[in-house]
């Protein structure tokens, strides 16, 4: 069932490179990526698991409630994190050019199945 998920936001999102559903503590469970050359995506998710953790260590010393959703946009890549809960995330990896509110949109409907099937 992940696997059609996951498959669902990467071929609806142009631009999108890969996506992955993965724990915080760095495994993966499912992903799926376009061929591409040079791209290290699972790697990529891993380090932004890292920093999401990080986050939710700051937010919850501040009290300003959980982490819906973070992005890190860079010369090459957009990446859209959303946490599913308290142990595993889904990543998005796009192109500079994708409809990143497009893939925003679908994580954030496709999020509660994955949540679902995680429980």
């Amino acid at each position: 069932m992940f696997g059609e998920l996951l498959d669902r936001v990467l071929q609806n999102t142009p631009g999108a490179v890969a996506v992955t559903l993965m724990g915080f503590d760095g495994i993966a469970i499912d992903s799926r990526e376009v061929p591409a050359p040079g791209g290290d995506w699972q790697g990529t998710a891993i380090e932004l698991g890292n920093i999401a953790t990080q986050l939710k260590r700051i937010s919850e010393g501040l009290g300003t409630g959980d982490i819906e959703e973070f992005t890190v946009q860079t010369g090459a890549l957009t990446t859209v994190l959303r946490p599913l809960t308290d142990e595993y995330f889904v990543a998005l990896s796009m192109s500079k050019n994708a409809n990143a509110g497009k893939g925003r949109y679908l994580l954030r409907v496709v999020g509660p199945k994955l949540k679902q099937e995680l429980v």
